[in-house]
């Protein structure tokens, strides 16, 4: 950070001279560039601005002439000086020791080793030099300091001026840190939440990433600060910070912010909310920070497809957060859904989807078809009015949160959904693309926690739905699955794959024989619940050769299919397989 008058005043130089501040304490951040060391009136044009002025009670700074002592000061302010440091020695003291007899830098004397003015000086030991100098510094921008004991201005010079160059140094070590840091991080397209990350890391300060549209795709908290006071109203407080189109300052909050620009279009901002400096300045590594992150963005959003692919990879870090434990606070939650787009609701709907299609060997196939599954998800859900969170996986499963007013509302948006989601899909002209997805809807919760921790178990229910029958459905919950949901829980326990393959394997082993026939002849038995006359319609198989293939089974596994508990078993033991092995299922 900058040396300010406050550090000045600490080195040991300054303090062995009893410092005393007169006016100007609130001011004592202003940064020093440099110290100047003179006694002349006037130092308009041999100052650039941030300088410490070092003087003694022999110049015009004794002066009793108290006009003449503002005027002197008032130019001193007008040159940009940081501030003014006075010593209280020389004749105007009574000391014996004269300023020009002591070692001095960076002095300005007027021709003659006098001051420049000829007024009556002030005692510079009286209380009254105090208050006059208070006075005289009333409304003025800068401190200004008075030393009641003697100082080596040179020491004070070394001792200064080494800080400055240590501190440019620093910077200089600063600056390469940053640039490698987001160099690095653009090299590995490392994740927006990275580079978001690295940006409050390096900063110490709070940094949001937002779109356009103001929802937030990356935040991090700063130091000591939370996700909740961070987003809490966030598109609302983020409109009130008109847009620029450089790095600046706007805004009732006095945010620091730039512009992310992608292919010469303004993508988004990045945001620095706590990053007001004192006296209204800006450290400079901040702003260095926030402009290199911004150009990593850049570089980042050059590789994705379009706004829409991060925007969705933004609801689902979040749902991913949600659903497995990371947030463990409902505000935080509540705070983060609103920042990416989700109003609040009286209730969340936990919904995962699952489509049916067949295999695809080009692995760009299946990335085209599950994006087109993905944009008909979200268009649906906006054609319904619903306001969701959405997120795809690797697997092609879509995770969906939505938001709605109570539970009476629930089955009315779920069908609505559904129904303009079937005319999104491909083939809705044809045989109908209900039968090409299901829906699976955990319980709802009026916690956001809570309904997105049953994500997991919206998924479930849709993965078990997708081996089912009953594409008429528009949606499933966990009470259509049953003794289905149940086994599909089970299915990876080897005593259940065993008792399946004990029930079956005679069966079995004769479609591997003799071709597939009696395997279909069982399950569409007990799809009827053994009643022969509804088999006899739904096979369209003569009597005679229906009881023939029925008695063929019962001798091949040893059963009485008249008894309940053997139908029983074998329904379990043909829905374990299904579900083990659900390319074994036959029609």
């Amino acid at each position: 950070m900058p040396l300010s008058v406050r550090d000045v005043l600490a080195l040991e130089p300054l303090r062995a001279g009893s410092p005393q501040v007169v006016a100007g304490a609130e001011r004592l951040a202003r940064p020093v560039r440099w110290v100047h060391v003179s006694q002349l009136s006037d130092l308009t044009g041999l100052l650039r601005g941030g300088e410490l002025v070092l003087t003694t009670a022999e110049g015009p700074a004794g002066a009793r002439d108290e006009p003449a002592l503002s005027a002197y000061l008032a130019r001193l302010d007008a040159a940009g000086a940081a501030g003014v440091v006075i010593e209280a020695v020389g004749p105007a003291s009574g000391g014996e020791t004269g300023a020009d007899e002591r070692p001095r830098g960076g002095e300005s004397r007027p021709p003659g080793g006098g001051s420049g003015l000829g007024a009556e000086r002030l005692d510079a030991d009286g209380p009254d030099w105090a208050e006059a100098l208070a006075r005289a510094a009333e409304g003025l921008r800068f401190p200004v300091i008075l030393l009641r004991q003697e100082v080596r201005f040179v020491d004070v010079t070394e001792a200064v001026h080494s800080q400055i160059v240590n501190e440019h140094y620093e910077e200089l070590k600063f600056a390469q840190r940053t640039h490698e840091a987001f160099t690095t991080l653009s090299l590995e397209h490392a994740a927006l939440e990275t580079v978001v990350g690295r940006a409050a890391a390096l900063s110490g300060t709070a940094v949001v990433f937002e779109d356009v549209a103001h929802r937030v795709l990356a935040s991090t908290p700063g130091p000591g600060g939370s996700t909740v006071d961070l987003l809490t109203g966030w598109e609302r407080r983020s409109r009130l910070a008109p847009e620029l189109d450089r790095t600046g300052v706007g805004g009732g909050e006095d945010w620091l912010h730039t512009p992310v620009v992608v292919h010469q279009r303004v993508w988004g901002r990045l945001v620095m909310p706590d990053a007001r400096g004192t006296d209204g300045g800006l450290a400079p590594r901040v702003r260095m920070v926030l402009e290199r992150a911004a150009q990593a963005l850049s570089l980042r959003l050059m590789a994705e497809q379009d706004q829409a692919d991060v925007e969705r990879r933004a609801q689902g870090g979040l749902l991913n957060d949600l659903a497995e434990g990371r947030v463990s606070a409902e505000p935080e939650a509540l705070a983060r859904a609103e920042a990416v787009g989700l109003r609040p609701g009286a209730r969340y709907l936990p919904l995962a989807l699952r489509f049916a299609h067949p295999p695809a060997a080009d692995p760009l196939d299946v990335q085209r078809r599950d994006r087109r599954h993905l944009e008909a998800v979200v268009r649906a859900a906006k054609a319904a009015g619903i306001s969701a969170l959405v997120t795809a996986n690797h697997t092609g499963e879509i995770r969906v949160l939505f938001s709605c007013a109570g539970p009476t509302q629930e089955d009315r948006l779920l069908e609505r959904f559904a129904g303009l989601l079937d005319q999104q899909l491909p083939g809705s002209g044809q045989h109908g693309a209900g039968q090409h997805r299901r829906i699976g809807v955990g319980h709802g919760a009026s916690s956001l926690l809570a309904a997105a921790r049953r994500l997991p178990e919206a998924a479930h229910i849709a993965e078990v739905a997708a081996g089912m029958d009953g594409a008429e459905r528009p949606f499933h919950r966990s009470a259509d699955l049953r003794l289905r949901g149940l086994l599909s829980l089970l299915r990876d326990n080897r005593h259940l794959q065993a008792f399946a393959e004990t029930e079956l394997y005679r069966i079995l082993e004769d479609e591997a024989r003799n071709g597939p026939g009696l395997l279909g002849l069982l399950r569409d038995y007990l799809a009827v619940n053994g009643n022969k006359n509804a088999l006899a319609r739904r096979t369209r198989l003569s009597r005679p050769t229906l009881y023939t293939r029925i008695a063929a089974i019962e001798r091949l596994l040893g059963v009485d299919l008249e008894d309940p508990e053997s139908r029983a078993c074998l329904y379990v033991a043909l829905l374990t397989r299904d579900l083990v092995a659900p390319h074994t299922r036959t029609p």
